[in-house]
């Protein structure tokens, strides 16, 4: 939805705006979800006023009636105390009219929200939802969100999530992900990842030498020239674990560029079985792990992101932008299972040549 007009409200607009959030809290408990509950948008009427006397109540007309609205403010929130920061803006009560779902109009808000902080100077955006409505968190991770921990907050718990705007990455050959062509990406290496599963518990190592070595991830390495990334993914199961991996399908194509200018693809794979039993080689020390409880202080800063989703039977493409082993800045979309195969599968996928 191009052109969102995400406009100051109104003094008159509270109740309105009231009257979205109940109407969503309604919706939500209808549906089993633990977000909102219907009186507490009423409750707390009097700090939606305040909002609105500072300007920080932002609301989205449509047809003569409130199609949207948010709250954007730099009041510090007291569940993110542990992590003070300057130079940010807190979100809070995004909500969209009912018969609006699913319209784009959400993410159209929260694009929005972040011109406005960003013009403002900030550096970042947060905003928090309730642990467990999986399917919002998932939906702030997609557009760039990335979760900062568990906060208790009147006995609820709450998944925090930021998202950078802008930061001090100047000196260097990629400063953000719009800066990539990512429909002509042409990475230096492609890699593999194989999660072999045996029901509720999948297959990890820790690496011991090469890209990675120290963390945590599965099996896999570098796609060879004239290799296909699903022949890949087997042979490095094989050479690293000794297991051989079985009804292999590719569930995420992953795009990797460093801010130094270094750039890969991956291909991450589900292995539903595999012959043998895992063993250390030099290479890997695996283990196996409940997927419910993913050691993701040991992995990548990316991992938290599409690894559950994918576990969960999603197909995705996830494009990342790293500083060194930090991640700054992400974004995800899913996409056909079937599609995703079919690059598993071509040889010679686009790279940059060799240097010599």
């Amino acid at each position: 939805m191009d052109g969102l007009d995400l406009e100051r409200a109104a003094p008159a607009d509270v109740d309105a705006f009231v009257a979205l959030l109940e109407d969503a809290a309604r919706w939500l408990v209808a549906r089993g979800i633990a977000q909102w509950y219907p009186g507490e948008a009423a409750a707390g009427v009097a700090r939606l006023h305040a909002a609105q006397a500072r300007g920080e109540l932002l609301v989205v007309r449509r047809g003569g009636r409130l199609a949207a609205g948010v709250v954007l403010t730099s009041l510090p929130d007291p569940i993110w105390d542990d992590l003070p920061a300057d130079d940010v803006r807190y979100l809070h009560r995004l909500v969209i009219a009912n018969d609006l779902r699913g319209t784009g109009i959400g993410r159209d808000v929260l694009a929005a929200c972040e011109r406005i902080a960003r013009a403002a100077g900030a550096r970042a955006i947060r905003l928090d939802c309730v642990a467990a409505n999986v399917a919002l968190a998932r939906f702030y991770q997609a557009l760039g969100y990335y979760p900062r921990g568990v906060a208790h907050a009147q006995g609820t718990r709450l998944l925090r999530h930021d998202k950078r705007l802008k930061g001090p990455l100047v000196d260097t050959a990629v400063t953000h992900l719009d800066a990539i062509d990512f429909d002509r990406f042409r990475p230096d290496d492609v890699a593999t990842l194989c999660f072999v599963r045996d029901r509720d518990r999948v297959l990890l190592i820790e690496k011991l030498r090469g890209h990675g070595a120290g963390k945590v991830n599965a099996p896999g390495g570098k796609v060879e020239r004239a290799e296909s990334a699903a022949a890949c993914a087997c042979r490095e199961t094989r050479e690293e674990v000794g297991m051989e991996p079985q009804d292999v399908r590719c569930v995420a194509e992953l795009r990797f560029q460093d801010t130094n200018g270094y750039a890969m693809r991956g291909f991450a794979f589900i292995a539903e079985r595999a012959r043998g039993a895992p063993r250390q080689t030099a290479e890997a020390v695996p283990f196996w792990c409940a997927v419910d409880a993913l050691p993701f202080a040991r992995m990548w800063e990316d991992d938290r992101l599409w690894l559950p989703r994918v576990l969960d039977g999603e197909a995705i493409i996830g494009e990342f932008l790293f500083d060194r082993e930090r991640l700054v800045e992400h974004r995800m979309r899913a996409v056909a299972p079937a599609w995703l195969e079919t690059r598993a599968h071509a040889a010679d996928l686009d790279r940059r040549p060799q240097r010599r």
